[in-house]
Formats: structure tokens, sequence, C-alpha cells
């Protein structure tokens, strides 16, 4: 199971759903669930969660709609050794399931929901330009064809 956070205004699970709550989740929607074990419960009714709750729920047992209205949560992390490298604003952040929001180089976020990683990259692109007027696609490879040829001049 995985943890999302409400991203959208609300949104519905139907019955059959098996969610893991917490306990003042399950209290206020005793009505739309019936409990499995501790804190597992099966929606025998529609069920209703807003906007920055969160509830745990099996990947699998989502659609593609309801994912645009969730955020994965991870609690977890497998790879503890991993040393996390500060991010550079302007950037592009993966959300999860091949969605991606936009930064501006003031940390602000551009997209008012998580987009696919084409518009992302466009809308990146676009920004960069503006922020480096005299930057383009070329001038990224000219200088790093520079910093290479610098490098092969150094030693002669």
């Amino acid at each position: 199971m995985q943890t999302y956070e409400i991203t959208g205004k609300h949104i519905t699970f139907g019955i059959g759903t098996e969610l893991k709550l917490s306990e003042s989740q399950a209290e206020s929607r005793a009505t739309s669930l019936k409990s499995k074990r501790k804190d597992i419960f099966e929606v025998v009714e529609p069920v209703q969660f807003k906007q920055g709750e969160k509830i745990t729920i099996s990947p699998e047992s989502l659609t593609k709609s309801l994912l645009e209205n969730l955020k994965e949560i991870s609690e977890k992390k497998s790879d503890g050794n991993k040393v996390e490298l500060p991010t550079e604003y302007p950037c592009i952040q993966h959300t999860g399931f091949g969605k991606y929001n936009v930064y501006d180089a003031e940390k602000n976020l551009l997209t008012p929901k998580p987009i696919k990683k084409d518009e992302a990259e466009k809308i990146f692109t676009e920004l960069s330009k503006k922020n480096n007027p005299d930057d383009g696609n070329e001038n990224e490879k000219n200088s790093e064809t520079k910093h290479s040829e610098n490098g092969s001049n150094d030693g002669a």
C-alpha cells in the first residue's frame, strides 16, 4: 500500500475499495466503511475525502481519474544512504505517475496541477529562454564544447 495526499477539491472512492485510514477518518465515515483489520477498511458505500487529507491505498486500486487528484507521499526511503542534492531553480520536479511540476527561479510553482513531461519540458525551455535571453540551446552546446576545449588547452 502507498500513502497519498488528496490534491483535488475532493475525491470519491467506490464500493469494494480497501483503504488504510486514521481513527478519526474512519470514525467520521463509519456508515460507509467496514473494518477488515486494525486500520484497514473496505468501502461499502461511496466515500469522499477532501483536499489535504492523507490516505493509504493499494496503487492497483487507483484509476487515472483518481490519480489526477492524488499526490504520492513517500514515507519510507529504502535508499537511506542516498545523498540528496540541493534543488536548483528553475526546475522540473517529478510528482509521480508520469506527472511533473515546473518551478521558476523564485521557487514559485508555475503549473496549477502536475502535467505531462513533454509539456513541463516545453514550459521549462521557454522559461530558460526568458531567464537567459542570450543563451539558446546552441549556446549550451557551445559552452560544453568550450569547457572541453579549455581542458585540453590547459595541458598544452
